[in-house]
């Protein structure tokens, strides 16, 4: 989580990618818009881990959220709330990191193992809020055995030691009866080793990790990682990247690190927070515009780190893993006064997830995981939770249809459409992403205009196909957003498809999935 002071405002414009857009296309009299699906032209295999979540010690996210107890009266399974569950599976096998953040920086795993009535009570990170530790390390991956995920755990650089972060990895992934650490576990309850492969060395070091350079972190970093017990678990190692686009810390960090002392590297870990333009359910169409210009910034972050990385990793084998990403609005629409940066997540919010996405689909080749900030009761959540209350946010819809694009081969596509202007500048009219299983194309497209629908021409190069679905998210309110009384004020439709037709009508302001089984 980053201080709310260094992520807003970003502004620079977005870089063309495998995504092309021609701006300059205007349309008249009805004419479709050419959307162009190269079949022949492969990106890479898009990862479940595109969509992780992120699950931070911070609010109403963990307690409340995720955890309510064994004994509460909220329906759940070994004290995770039961909807959750039901909730996070229908996403996918996609991975969530824990427990932060910039907690992860001030949190000693010590504290949340063993019997819970004598797990030590801390400050916390945030608001000197009490952390009872009710929820550690056996909590967290029960909770993600329960939902299907796989774990992602963040090591404390901040105000650790190296030889905690390796005690961790020890308690987590020795064979049991092997070593004291092992065997600690197994009177702990889990007497099998949990075999975690996610591990982040450190979060936001320029930052709440730290405030370190990017020397001195390097140093740290190599530090941490000089004896990592693996335990035939392939550790994969990820160093905490800049904030936003600093290209500057990026090139100090590998400068660093090639000296002669290469420590091993999986993961680059860049964070980018959008931010907000005006109120997260009162904005104008500008801001409505204005958010998406910002959103796209997320392609220009990751060409141009990707380049100051190849310049030292000319083989590109480290990838990036964007473990924090999402809009940031002020707060005033959170449910639950305790539930710190918790905001209320509407369509607006949902085309910036769309975005995002597609924007990580196009890049398959270069990342491996990214993470949205946060799972529930926070930032860009997925859920909103409170007592007994829950409700799924658009967000959410978005990342279950876009479910689709899981393990499919990213694909090249063109897209012929007139910009979007608004007071300050332009944005793409439509974007999107393609990627191809077998003989099912699946096509997600994002209709940025408020208010004018968008016909598309869906041309294969290569190949002819047939529609078969057409799924879209849209509302006449750019606000609507779902509440725990009206829990599905907006959620996907399907729309009616006329078999052997690949021109579609995309709504205004709209997130479409569209379904082709090629020839």
């Amino acid at each position: 989580m980053m201080d709310r002071r260094t992520v807003l405002g970003v502004m620079a414009g977005a870089a063309a990618s495998s995504l092309m857009v021609n701006s300059g296309l205007a349309r008249q009299g009805g004419n479709a818009l050419p959307v162009t699906i190269a079949i022949d032209e492969a990106i890479g295999t898009i990862k479940p881990e595109l969509y992780s979540q992120f699950a931070e010690h911070i609010g109403g996210v963990i307690y409340d959220g995720i955890w309510v107890g064994p004994d509460s009266k909220i329906p759940n399974v070994r004290g995770v709330r039961k909807d959750i569950i039901d909730h996070v599976k229908r996403i996918g096998k996609v991975v969530v990191r824990w427990p932060g953040g910039c907690f992860a920086d001030a949190y000693h795993w010590r504290d949340g193992i063993g019997p819970v009535a004598k797990r030590p009570k801390r400050y916390g990170r945030w608001q000197e809020d009490i952390e009872p530790n009710t929820f550690g390390t056996h909590e967290f991956l029960d909770f993600c055995k329960l939902c299907e995920v796989t774990p992602y755990l963040a090591a404390n650089v901040g105000t650790g030691t190296p030889q905690e972060f390796q005690n961790w990895v020890e308690y987590c992934n020795a064979p049991d009866g092997r070593t004291t650490l092992a065997e600690e576990r197994a009177i702990n309850g889990s007497p099998e080793p949990f075999g975690v492969r996610y591990w982040g060395v450190g979060n936001e070091s320029w930052g709440c990790g730290g405030k370190f350079t990017p020397e001195d972190y390097c140093r740290e970093y190599r530090k941490f990682t000089e004896w990592v017990p693996a335990f035939g678990v392939p550790l994969y190692l990820i160093a905490a990247g800049p904030n936003s686009n600093d290209l500057d810390w990026t090139r100090r960090f590998f400068q660093k690190w090639v000296d002669g002392a290469r420590a091993p590297i999986s993961g680059w870990a860049p964070h980018y927070y959008c931010g907000t333009t005006g109120h997260a359910l009162k904005f104008s169409t500008d801001q409505w515009y204005e958010m998406f210009k910002k959103a796209l910034v997320m392609e220009k972050l990751i060409t141009d780190q990707w380049a100051v990385i190849g310049e030292f990793d000319r083989q590109h084998k480290i990838k990036f893993i964007i473990d924090e990403w999402g809009a940031w609005h002020p707060a005033g629409t959170e449910i639950n006064k305790h539930h710190l940066f918790e905001q209320m997540g509407c369509l607006r919010d949902a085309l910036v997830a769309a975005l995002s996405l597609d924007i990580f689909n196009r890049h398959a080749e270069k990342i491996d995981m990214a993470n949205v900030a946060q799972l529930v009761n926070n930032l860009h959540s997925l859920f909103l939770a409170d007592g007994d209350k829950f409700v799924a946010t658009p967000t959410f819809h978005v990342f279950e249809m876009y479910k689709a694009h899981h393990g499919g081969k990213s694909l090249r596509i063109d897209a012929e459409a007139p910009a979007v202007s608004f007071k300050d500048g332009t944005i793409p009219r439509l974007a999107g992403a393609a990627s191809i299983k077998g003989k099912t194309l699946t096509i997600s497209l994002v209709n940025t205009h408020a208010t004018e629908p968008a016909e598309v021409d869906l041309r294969l190069k290569g190949t002819k196909g047939t529609c078969v679905a057409h799924r879209v998210l849209t509302d006449t309110n750019l606000a609507a957003h779902n509440t725990f009384e009206r829990p599905d004020a907006i959620k996907p439709r399907d729309e009616q498809v006329t078999s052997g037709d690949l021109r579609r009508v995309l709504p205004p302001a709209s997130v479409n999935v569209i379904t082709v089984t090629l020839a």
